[in-house]
């Protein structure tokens, strides 16, 4: 399993610098990696015919670049998790990130891109390769996950999540009920948003309800 890790992390940082630079070559590995270990792996990567070596350029064959393709989706999908809904920075945010892309399945990378709402870039700002649910998702008129601030009137919605940083606002919508899996009906947008489930109405500011993530529940 070691032996992966490391290889993906490799397969991870020649499409790195593919976007980066144009091109990989031996030298870069050698100064991410350590000269020894990129060399010794390289080699296998060749061998598993992941990579072909052009005097001192890296090129991905077909299987080693969609191999990679699928690393840098789960790290990138990833980041926008850490960073949309949980809210982690720094030096964490960047650890487990790395952690996830090596073993969360597609099935659940999936699931999160489609939380997700289908982001397109990661929190700094390079592209997040397509999944086939992005795919799926064009062919839709609306949007799978939204803000409730874009949620037309008269449509009900589930809350899928609630990102925002401020505490206060937190705590007010989960002390009277709204928090994930609720679901409820937009019951006016003008000139405040109103939200009705059970028996409660609600006003609600724009400012929060663009922090709060919803699907639109059809039938």
């Amino acid at each position: 399993m070691a032996d992966e890790i490391q290889i993906e992390e490799m397969l991870e940082y020649i499409w790195i610098l593919e976007e980066k630079d144009g091109t990989a070559r031996n030298a870069r590995m050698g100064e991410k990696f350590g000269n020894d270990i990129a060399c010794s792996y390289l080699a296998v990567m060749v061998e598993k015919q992941l990579i072909n070596l052009h005097d001192s350029e890296i090129v991905f064959t077909e299987s080693g670049r969609k191999r990679a393709e699928l690393i840098i989706r789960r790290h990138r999908i990833a980041e926008r998790l850490l960073n949309d809904v949980l809210e982690m920075r720094g030096e964490e945010f960047e650890r487990g990130a790395c952690q996830f892309e090596h073993f969360v399945n597609e099935e659940i990378i999936a699931s999160i891109c489609t939380l997700l709402g289908h982001p397109v870039v990661c929190p700094h700002g390079n592209k997040i390769p397509q999944g086939e649910c992005c795919s799926s998702a064009k062919k839709n008129l609306e949007p799978v996950i939204s803000p409730l601030s874009l949620i037309k009137a008269g449509k009900k919605v589930r809350i899928v999540y609630i990102s925002t940083k401020s505490h206060t606002s937190l705590d007010r919508l989960t002390g009277i009920g709204v928090i994930p899996g609720l679901e409820l009906t937009i019951h006016q947008k003008f000139p405040s948003m109103i939200l009705q489930y059970g028996e409660t109405q609600l006003a609600l500011d724009n400012d929060i309800a663009k922090n709060v993530f919803v699907r639109i529940i059809h039938g």
